[in-house]
């Protein structure tokens, strides 16, 4: 087997993925958990960090594990974005008053937020709206 062709066929799974769920952050817990790569766990983990390095996916760290999405541009490092806990869908957040959050730590703080690295976790509507419904 070629080994070429094997890590391809491997990135073009993880890719094909991720293509089927734009806008939407995974672990790769849940992209093993999902059944559809056929590759192996150690296997995925380094193909998600091939590709987060060749810029082909962006990653969000909270702290205690990462998740990926796919980096469809470069605007994703001008704005903040918002994760949902339940589903995963990752919201970009373009908003004037986040910017002047943004603006209030950097003067009153002398801290500066790298805007691009910065998730807020929670639910989306859809998710909240089912949270009350039971």
């Amino acid at each position: 087997m070629d080994r070429n062709n094997y890590n391809t066929k491997q990135r073009d799974e993880i890719v094909e993925f991720f293509s089927k769920r734009r806008g939407k952050c995974f672990s790769a817990k849940d992209i093993i958990k999902s059944g559809e790569i056929t590759s192996g766990e150690a296997t995925v983990y380094r193909t998600l960090s091939k590709l987060t390095e060749s810029g082909v996916l962006k990653r969000f760290t909270d702290g205690n594990s990462s998740c990926y999405q796919l980096s469809d541009s470069e605007e994703c490092a001008s704005h903040f974005h918002l994760r949902c806990e339940k589903c995963g869908k990752l919201i970009h957040l373009d908003c004037d008053f986040i910017s002047e959050i943004q603006e209030h730590i950097k003067a009153k703080h002398n801290f500066y937020v790298d805007i691009g690295k910065t998730v807020f976790y929670g639910l989306c509507s859809v998710c909240a709206k089912g949270e009350e419904n039971v």
